[in-house]
């Protein structure tokens, strides 16, 4: 990023920044479907502003990659998560049915961190319920909820 100095007189009003709203429509959108709006922060300086007003269209199409951009990351966490939880839940399904016998000792940091809180969810905090459903002693649990900055 770079600045120079410019004298107030060049800028086109007392504000350091402009904020302009941007409008996204769909090509063939249905009618009724609404504009996606989105706000842009633009130098307040006449040579900038007049630049963005020249040069519009690749500031739009650069919204819209950030834009997708951001579409495509939420729908892969939110996948992820999905089915994240989705492969946990039998598992943890199974360490009600076994007790736990140790299976905390053989996982990863963000592993045990996400079974942590499925138990402590599924057994709305009921630290006896977890730490039998684990396996673990109660000091155990909450060493391990500790160490994870799973709040008590």
């Amino acid at each position: 990023m770079a600045y120079r100095d410019r004298s107030s007189a060049e800028k086109s009003g007392a504000f350091d920044y402009s904020i302009m709203e941007v409008r996204l429509k769909r090509k063939n959108a249905a009618a009724g479907t609404r504009d996606d709006l989105r706000l842009m922060t633009v130098d307040n300086h006449w040579d900038t502003l007049r630049w963005v007003q020249d040069h519009m269209e690749e500031c739009v199409g650069n919204i819209v990659k950030l834009k997708r951009m951001q579409e495509r990351e939420t729908k892969g966490v939110n996948e992820s998560a999905a089915l994240f939880q989705r492969n946990l839940e039998p598992l943890v399904s199974s360490l009600a049915a076994s007790h736990g016998q140790g299976v905390m000792d053989k996982l990863s940091a963000s592993l045990k961190k996400a079974l942590l809180l499925m138990v402590m969810e599924r057994y709305q905090s009921d630290r006896d319920k977890a730490c039998r459903v684990l396996g673990i002693s109660r000091e155990k649990l909450d060493t391990e909820l500790q160490l994870c900055g799973v709040a008590r």
